[in-house]
């Protein structure tokens, strides 16, 4: 039976049940897309690297000029809160997701139009880690499918404010699906270059060193960093540039990641075949290396809960 119902959403401080969480039509984030945001992932129901994902929602904030609009107490208050509230939803051996957002607030009738006074949006809510979809993916591999939809050029905005407007994600996404139900989309920028996933950065491993594009046209992730991180701790070179189709159908290996699966291996990129064991050498060395770090078996975990256990504590 889904928890849903039982799960307290935080709006603009008060904590209310699911089915009230509500904001107005005539908020900024619903008219126009405008909303930055940090999905936030627990490790033993702690917070991972929280203090990096509050530095790049305070630099998004600053991005849209309304740093001094919100208060980053205000935003650790709501994902504490939000965590307290939920965490009894979540088996004691599992972790779950806090997403936090910010809009610049309601205005009427139009955002362009009316005077810019509101106060900003705040809403922070969680989820159980959709273990599911891609458990099986850690030993099978994930297909990629190259999507036509290019990614925003830095021209229009810097791919660095991690944001909600996300309509080329959407529409490769789609695209992927209709290809190969099983398939995540890759996208790349309007010069060919290869950016990401649409929720995911990649890497891939070509002559035993470690690729991945430059932050120039790719959301700079949380997860990316950790993952360049340990791969220089263990001693791996780590090269960011800019990397094509024809990179990445050479590669010896290639994997995601994101905060959910933290790494996630490819098996295909447009029907070619990449490595010939998932998880590779290097994002099996990388995942081990995660997980002890956070104490935690991610690949492990997943597969207990992606197989349709309950979820709740009993």
């Amino acid at each position: 039976m889904s928890d849903d119902a039982e799960r307290l959403v935080y709006i603009n401080g008060r904590l209310v049940p699911h089915r009230e969480a509500v904001v107005s039509v005539f908020d900024v984030g619903r008219l126009y897309g405008v909303t930055v945001y940090e999905s936030i992932r627990t490790f033993r129901h702690r917070f991972f690297k929280l203090e990096a994902h509050l530095q790049r929602l305070a630099a998004s904030l600053a991005y849209l000029g309304l740093n001094d609009q919100v208060d980053m107490d205000r935003i650790r208050e709501a994902l504490d809160q939000v965590l307290a509230a939920n965490r009894r939803l979540t088996h004691a051996d599992d972790d779950l997701w806090v997403c936090v957002e910010v809009t610049p607030g309601e205005t009427f009738p139009m955002p362009l139009v009316a005077p810019q006074s509101a106060q900003p949006t705040i809403i922070a809510y969680s989820s159980a880690l959709p273990h599911a979809s891609y458990a099986r993916h850690y030993t099978a591999g994930k297909p990629v499918v190259t999507a036509p939809f290019r990614n925003i050029p830095p021209q229009c905005f810097d791919q660095r404010c991690k944001n909600r407007s996300r309509f080329p994600h959407y529409l490769a996404k789609r695209h992927a699906q209709q290809i190969n139900p099983d398939a995540f989309a890759l996208l790349l920028d309007v010069d060919g270059f290869v950016t990401e996933g649409t929720g995911a950065n990649i890497f891939f491993v070509s002559g035993g060193t470690l690729q991945t594009p430059t932050t120039r046209n790719i959301l700079n992730g949380v997860s990316r960093q950790a993952v360049i991180e340990l791969a220089r701790r263990q001693g791996s070179d780590v090269v960011e540039r800019d990397l094509s189709l024809y990179d990445a159908y050479d590669a010896e290996e290639a994997f995601w990641t994101t905060t959910s699966y933290c790494i996630l291996p490819i098996s295909s990129i447009d029907n070619r075949r990449i490595g010939s064991e998932y998880p590779g050498p290097v994002a099996r060395a990388l995942l081990a290396a995660w997980s002890e770090t956070v104490e935690v078996d991610i690949v492990a975990q997943a597969q207990r809960f992606g197989g349709g256990e309950d979820e709740k504590v009993a």
